[in-house]
């Protein structure tokens, strides 16, 4: 059955001045530094939020509410237990769990499906922070080649965030917009997001199989010493549980999220100064100037032409729709970063038929794009930096199987899910 879709109309404000700004910050934020004003993404995007009120697109009070607050919070809360559990010493016992694991090609699916899971429970950029030092010390003590499992950590964590509303902070926003159910996402996100994980695994056998030990291997170390903070973890794990019991509970995901930190931080009974020192900062100014950018496009009115003109390309039954709808998805979290692009593309999502199905797509489209090359996420880029000199991860190296990963993962999850949501 042909579907159409309603044309919204909305009164201009400022276009031209809403755009050239947008061009402008976007120019900003699609690249780390810019020759002619190196002040990064952060501070690119609020360039933009302050450009938007001084010409006069948006008044002050209506910059304030266009800010999502949920998402913020929400990423917050998330950002502190994460970095309580990582004091509380976590990941250094996974690593120790790695450390004695079978064969190389045992390591490489544990991995796998360790920094996947934990990425759907926690932010996967955060996961990525934390387990690549980690995973770096466990390949030089089992004297293996740590490129194959770097890009087992990068590809794993980020298809694993697919799962849930909090995994990544485009699905957060997507959550907050859409009101969408957490324990129905992950039922809808479930299959696709499993049947991608394996065929990524199955992909870096092949890809890497001859290449996972060093040719001058010697026996593995063993790591020594005892890790502390067994309260501590205790304390992050009843947070972790009370914040994902809200989330099923249908409570406010932000107000959750929050409530964990709080916890943590009341029953650790320290100042939470360490913790707070180490919070992304200019991530959340990132996030908040950029609803106030976008937002400037609703105000000036270009989003409802922008909306009406891309939607106008949906054309045919609902299956058209979709697959036309993921390749857009596609191109424009590469063209664009996802996070920016879901802010855009959410202010159509609301008026397709069965907006279940595109939020699910939005949602799954726009994260495992970001395999697709070694700048398509922050998660690849923190590997890629964190790994530094001990291993060189170039981008055609990168390309070479995130390429065909996205692709065939793309391909089988979107079929899934249209599937799922259709019969």
């Amino acid at each position: 059955m042909n579907s159409t879709v309603a044309v919204i109309v909305e009164p201009l404000r400022h276009p031209w001045a809403a755009g050239i700004i947008f061009a402008f910050t976007f120019l900003l934020v699609s690249f780390r530094q810019m020759r002619f004003l190196p002040i990064g993404r952060p501070s690119g995007a609020l360039l933009g939020a302050v450009l938007m009120v001084l010409f006069g697109v948006m008044t002050p009070e209506e910059a304030y509410r266009l800010v999502n607050w949920d998402t913020i919070c929400l990423l917050l809360g998330m950002m502190i237990i994460a970095e309580h559990l990582r004091d509380a010493g976590l990941f250094e016992r996974l690593t120790r769990r790695l450390g004695v694991t079978g064969s190389p090609f045992v390591l490489l699916v544990t991995v796998s499906v360790s920094s996947a899971l934990l990425s759907s429970l926690l932010v996967n950029d955060t996961i990525c922070v934390v387990m690549t030092p980690l995973l770096l010390a466990v390949c030089e003590s089992r004297r293996l080649n740590p490129f194959p499992f770097l890009m087992a950590l990068a590809t794993s964590s980020n298809i694993g965030s697919a799962l849930t509303l909090t995994g990544n902070p485009q699905n957060m926003i997507i959550g907050s917009i859409s009101k969408i159910d957490y324990g129905r996402f992950i039922l809808l996100m479930g299959v696709p997001v499993a049947i991608a994980l394996v065929i990524n695994i199955y992909l870096l056998w092949l890809y890497y199989r001859k290449q996972l030990t060093k040719p001058d291997a010697l026996p593995r170390k063993t790591f020594e010493g005892e890790i502390p903070h067994t309260r501590r973890l205790r304390i992050g794990a009843v947070a972790i549980g009370m914040t994902c019991y809200g989330f099923f509970a249908g409570y406010s995901m932000a107000f959750s999220a929050l409530a964990g930190a709080a916890v943590v931080i009341t029953l650790h009974r320290t100042d939470p100064k360490h913790l707070l020192e180490r919070v992304e900062w200019s991530l959340l100014m990132f996030f908040a100037a950029l609803f106030v950018v976008i937002g400037g496009l609703k105000t000036s009115g270009l989003t409802a032409l922008g909306t009406n003109w891309a939607l106008s390309f949906l054309t045919g039954d609902m299956t058209s729709q979709a697959w036309t709808f993921s390749g857009v998805t596609l191109i424009g979290s590469n063209l664009f970063s996802n996070v920016p692009f879901v802010l855009l593309a959410s202010q159509a999502v609301s008026r397709l038929h069965s907006p279940d199905l595109f939020w699910c797509l939005l949602a799954y489209v726009s994260t495992i794009a970001g395999n697709l090359t070694l700048f398509g996420s922050v998660a690849n880029l923190i590997v890629a930096e964190s790994a530094g000199n001990r291993c060189e991860m170039g981008f055609i190296d990168y390309a070479r199987f995130g390429v065909v990963s996205t692709l065939l993962t793309l391909g089988t999850g979107i079929a899934v899910i249209i599937a799922i949501l259709q019969f």
